[in-house]
């Protein structure tokens, strides 16, 4: 089991998130009316905030929201009821109070952060397609009696809560699973390098997207590659992590690649004639490529289809596509505005590409775009690239930021 826990500004977006389409049961709620819709807790959340407004008239509550996910694995939920559901809502939120106040230390004092008196709602969320099941939590930071809730290490504190609550139950540690998947992509990184007949960074980041993973470069103004992260579904992994002594990151990937592609001592002759150093340097690589013309000279094909793995609220989609489609996708989707992740434009294009509809609203709505028809799907005579172009038009106008009013109560 997982958790993770941050204080937000969209509660609404939220809560229509964690409970659209019905795909949703409240599990407990805390300090508000019974029968409430998931939006009308919200409402009452608000009045909350307009109620204390002028206590923080100095320094206002931007972000008045807890969000928690907390997600347990299909197995250590196997056969569960609501009820079940529900005690283990309690049990959490308890652990995550004391964590909590563990980590304020001196603002243990009552009132600093007493879910007791707080409004908080949970609601256990199902995926489209019947995905693994997790648990949504909003929790009003602005308490009953107007005290500001501290929102300081809650993302540590919802991970230590998990932690007790994985040891009493015998559940399998996140840091386990954490260890297995960075030996896992460790494993893709040193297959990519081994396959290369040259080094290349496009080719090693294409070898990694091929086998599942995303790769998200940080590069300069001047455009130089400094580092890079692998994304597994959810989980992200900083090259400075992988393999053994940084050996897997963007400076010394190179190297790596020299020590699994050494050059052969019948490779290189001998020569009496004396050369620059500049010379010396270069021709054992010149001899090498006139030894072995079909290993190195050859630049290695491009594959005939672009794959890719997407985890979209722990449920994996395979993508498939052409890989004319996916340039003509990725060369109609640009540069766009900067209010917009180019990244998340992208997703959407692709899950509706393969008609993935529930799964591209969820990224769109996500970060803060709309929803779709569920009637998406492919024209008559239309072919590959016309449908690739038109999925990243729509994607662009989904993944827009709605507007919203400033003012609480609307």
């Amino acid at each position: 089991m997982i958790a993770k826990g941050k204080s937000i500004s969209h509660g609404s977006a939220m809560t229509n998130y964690a409970t659209k389409h019905n795909r949703a049961d409240i599990v407990l709620t805390r300090n508000l009316d019974e029968g409430l819709t998931p939006l009308a807790m919200w409402g009452a959340m608000e009045t909350i905030h307009q109620k204390y407004e002028p206590k923080f008239r100095q320094k206002p509550v931007t972000q008045p929201t807890l969000r928690m996910e907390i997600s347990p694995s299909l197995d250590e939920t196997k056969g569960w009821t609501l009820n079940d559901w529900y005690q283990y809502a309690l049990r959490f939120l308890e652990e995550f109070q004391k964590a909590v106040q563990t980590k304020d230390g001196k603002k243990k004092e009552k009132g600093k952060f007493n879910l007791d008196r707080a409004q908080l709602f949970v609601c256990l969320h199902f995926d489209a397609k019947s995905g693994i099941p997790h648990l949504h939590i909003l929790i009003n930071r602005i308490d009953l009696d107007g005290n500001l809730m501290s929102d300081s290490f809650i993302g540590k504190s919802a991970t230590k809560a998990a932690h007790a609550i994985n040891i009493e139950r015998g559940w399998e540690l996140p840091e386990d699973i954490h260890d297995v998947h960075l030996k896992e992509i460790t494993d893709a990184c040193y297959d990519t390098l081994r396959g290369m007949s040259r080094y290349d960074w496009d080719s090693y980041k294409r070898g990694l997207e091929s086998r599942g993973y995303t790769v998200k470069e940080q590069r300069d103004k001047q455009d130089v590659l400094h580092g890079y992260t692998v994304l597994r579904g959810n989980s992200r992994f900083k090259s400075s992590i992988l393999g053994k002594g940084r050996n897997l990151t963007a400076t010394k990937l190179e190297a790596t690649w020299k020590k699994f592609h050494p050059i052969a001592p019948s490779v290189v002759k001998p020569s009496s004639t004396v050369v620059t150093s500049q010379t010396t340097a270069r021709k054992p690589v010149t001899e090498r490529y006139t030894e072995r013309p079909n290993a190195l000279q050859t630049k290695p094909e491009l594959p005939s289809a672009f794959t890719k793995l997407l985890s979209v609220n722990g449920k994996d989609y395979t993508i498939r596509m052409p890989l004319e489609a996916y340039k003509t996708m990725d060369e109609t989707i640009g540069t766009p505005d900067e209010s917009v992740s180019r990244e998340n434009v992208l997703n959407v294009a692709m899950l509706l590409f393969m008609n993935y509809v529930d799964a591209a609203t969820n990224v769109s709505e996500s970060c803060g775009g709309g929803g779709t028809s569920s009637n998406w799907g492919k024209n008559e005579d239309e072919d590959e690239r016309e449908r690739a172009r038109r999925c990243a038009q729509h994607a662009k106008w989904l993944c827009k930021p709605i507007k919203r009013s400033k003012r609480y109560g609307h």
